[in-house]
């Protein structure tokens, strides 16, 4: 088959490679270069860097709506177009174009967790379970035809990290499944159950700040859902803290208002929350490392009492 690409971010490069193994990936389309990091420095997709590394085209249009482009790609002569967090919406004109039409990975059980962050979305709601969808690209926002699902589990500590994780070779192997049935005519769509669909939107950074009145599960899940990013955050002694892991305290028997901090057999670290306190595991001091409870404690000498706010 021959293959258009879209695609952004890690786990579209890591799709896009193994599409490469076994079909002619004729280009990538990705977004453009942007300034990374403190020092603004612009760097490439990582959609970008492994379609150059795979001797594919690259395609960085500013918008996917300039009028030339529709001729730009059709003259490929793709089979299939593949997308996988492009990061934009692809418009009809361009995903018509293929004879055999265009599909997504999108990482939930459609039709729930419509939208940009799924993993993120399912993790913070608590879910135990979630999945992976390979669907038809249609005119609304992740509603189109379901092509292939599997379920995965979500355990009490993964984070979005974690999840992603599994996601990729799964979803990778999925979409080759799927590029294999479409060709053969053994592929049997599924339409959506629109009464199940729910929709999530972009993770930003003014969500992750921790509210330590809120119940530790509800914590524990946001610190889970933005690892690793956009991490969150909460003020100690006046300066930004992020909290990259956490754990639910199960031992029982303490006591601590919203965001005290508990010194805890010497070399753990909890702090109280609505209900019971929460253990954390590893967090980043402002300008520093991401660094373990131990070597925070050695470092900044926090003392029972102290808060996060």
């Amino acid at each position: 088959m021959k293959i258009g690409f879209f695609g952004t971010p890690d786990i579209g490069a890591y799709c896009l490679e193994s599409l490469s193994q076994k079909h002619a990936v004729l280009f990538a389309v990705t977004q453009e270069d942007k300034p990374h990091g403190r020092s603004l420095r612009i760097s490439k997709s990582a959609v970008s860097s492994a379609a150059e590394k795979l001797g594919i085209q690259v395609l960085t249009p500013p918008t996917l709506k300039d009028e030339s482009f529709p001729e730009t790609l059709n003259a490929f002569g793709a089979d299939i177009f593949v997308v996988v967090a492009y990061g934009k919406i692809i418009p009809e004109v361009l995903f018509s174009i293929p004879r055999f039409g265009s599909i997504n990975l999108h990482p939930s059980l459609l039709p729930r967790y419509r939208g940009a962050a799924p993993v993120e979305s399912a993790i913070l709601a608590g879910e135990t379970i979630s999945g992976i969808t390979v669907q038809r690209i249609t005119m609304r926002l992740d509603a189109g035809d379901i092509l292939a699902q599997e379920t995965m589990q979500i355990g009490e500590d993964a984070t979005a990290e974690d999840m992603y994780g599994i996601v990729l070779p799964h979803g990778a192997r999925m979409l080759l499944d799927v590029i294999d049935k479409l060709e053969t005519g053994n592929c049997v769509p599924r339409v959506q159950d629109e009464s199940l669909a729910t929709y999530c939107g972009k993770i930003s950074k003014e969500s992750a700040r921790i509210n330590w009145k809120s119940p530790s599960a509800a914590i524990h899940n946001q610190i889970r859902a933005y690892n690793p990013k956009p991490v969150s955050w909460t003020v100690f002694r006046g300066a930004s803290l992020r909290i990259h892991k956490s754990a639910l305290f199960h031992d029982g028997g303490v006591t601590l208002s919203p965001g005290e901090i508990m010194i805890y057999q010497k070399r753990r670290i909890l702090a109280g929350t609505e209900d019971q306190p929460i253990e954390i595991i590893s967090l980043q001091p402002e300008n520093k490392k991401n660094m373990d409870s131990s070597a925070f404690i050695n470092g900044y000498r926090p003392v029972t009492g102290d808060t996060f706010s």
